[in-house]
């Protein structure tokens, strides 16, 4: 392993993990509808869906790159509209935190789904393996070991991001602070969904 490279290796990772994206807000959002003991099985499928992308990422950086003209702006249209979705439903209805319909949109499998159509996961994932293939060197136990690695920094992210949410769950309950918190958190999703969609079109 390249040593030197290992400290931009960790850096990378961290910012990426810990800046808002499609994970860290709908957690945030998640943490306070339901508080965060409760967003775990959300979590859980988060990170179920974190690992497996960046195991596939690690193992499959080079067909992922030389198939990506394909794969990219198709996964883009539909984890755009996807994200777009999340950050629309909340605001669409109005109740209590035990309501179920909200509830629905932060399960394991909601949680898992998101996953597989974040297309800046995957670019995530493609562009960290191809960029210190050196330090991986193709090998098996490094991209496991890896993933494990990136896997347990977006759980601490995540965390961060929920517990920041459940701060605010005691809010939740007034009308006005409910639509003004799912307002931002739905401008910076739409936002994230527009720039997907504007590198759609520049590619």
């Amino acid at each position: 392993m390249q040593s030197d490279l290992l400290i931009p290796f960790i850096t990378y990772a961290m910012v990426s993990s810990f800046t808002p994206g499609p994970n860290n807000i709908t957690s945030t959002a998640s943490g306070m509808l339901l508080g965060y003991r409760k967003s775990l099985p959300y979590f859980f499928g988060i990170i179920s869906g974190f690992i497996l992308i960046m195991f596939m990422s690690g193992s499959l950086t080079s067909f992922l790159t030389k198939t990506g003209d394909f794969i990219f702006p198709v996964m883009k249209w539909i984890g755009a509209t996807y994200i777009i979705w999340l950050a629309v439903s909340p605001l669409l209805s109005y109740g209590s935190i035990g309501n179920r319909n909200k509830n629905s949109n932060y399960t394991f499998y909601s949680g898992l789904t998101m996953q597989l159509v974040n297309i800046k996961l995957i670019l995530y994932g493609t562009t960290i393996y191809s960029s210190f293939s050196e330090l991986i060197r193709d090998s098996f136990i490094s991209v496991i070991f890896s993933s494990l690695f990136l896997t347990s920094i977006a759980f601490a992210s995540i965390s961060m991001w929920a517990l920041i949410g459940t701060t605010l769950r005691k809010h939740f309950e007034n009308k006005r602070f409910y639509y003004i918190f799912n307002s931002i958190l739905a401008v910076m999703l739409l936002k994230i969904a527009v720039s997907i969609l504007i590198q759609t079109q520049k590619n």
